[in-house]
């Protein structure tokens, strides 16, 4: 006669529960910027394959004037020049250690939906990591209003943890230990920032052991 195997409910409560606990550790170590910092640091090879690509972004606008939304510890903001540069994040702790790392460079603490702006547009406004922390309408919201502070002829650079479907357990783990927890596949990425932004090209790469999905965008006709 046929079986039908069905899970123990204590091996679902078990799994749950281990989940729960690796949501728990990220919530912790989120609390500690430099613990943190290079949690992601490490896997991802120091963040080379990034570091290039918004390198190379950055000099086909020239000098641009650069808004780094969610600019967390300040690690990219030595690829823009610092008189140029505004880091802006809603932690103090990643921002006092983004000073303390790179001096020269301006980090101001506020939530970039409700945030201001200095008072003159930028060239370039990078979102990078932030999104995945919102929901669907949340980020919607979220990049209408970092695009109003762009130039007519700026570009604003999205990029983000993307989920793929044969990812490697130490990928899988070190998306668990992300405080996000809305990591979409490139399809959902592509479809999100384009219901608010014209996306002119678009890329899925691997910094380290970590996949990301890039998308250059500039402000819809």
């Amino acid at each position: 006669t046929a079986t039908t195997c069905r899970r123990h409910p204590s091996t679902r409560w078990g799994s749950m529960a281990w989940l729960d606990a690796i949501h728990r550790l990220a919530d912790r170590l989120a609390e500690h910027p430099l613990t943190f910092h290079w949690l992601r640091k490490l896997p991802e090879a120091n963040f080379r394959a990034t570091k290039r690509r918004i390198a190379a972004i950055c000099h086909e606008l020239g000098t641009p004037r650069v808004l780094d939304v969610g600019c967390g510890t300040g690690e990219y903001s030595t690829l823009f020049d610092p008189a140029g540069y505004v880091g802006v994040d809603v932690h103090p702790g990643y921002l006092a250690l983004a000073s303390r790392r790179n001096p020269r460079h301006r980090y101001l603490a506020g939530d970039a939906r409700v945030w201001p702006g200095v008072g003159t547009p930028f060239d370039l406004v990078m979102v990078n990591g932030v999104l995945h922390h919102h929901d669907d309408e949340s980020a919607r919201t979220f990049l209408r209003a970092v695009l109003g502070h762009l130039a007519p002829s700026g570009r604003m650079l999205v990029i983000e943890d993307v989920h793929l479907p044969d990812a490697s357990l130490p990928t899988r783990l070190i998306h668990k230990l992300d405080y996000g927890e809305h990591i979409r596949d490139a399809a959902h990425w592509q479809k999100l920032v384009s219901d608010v932004a014209t996306i002119e090209r678009s890329e899925t790469y691997t910094s380290g052991i970590c996949p990301y999905h890039l998308m250059l965008c500039r402000k819809p006709a």
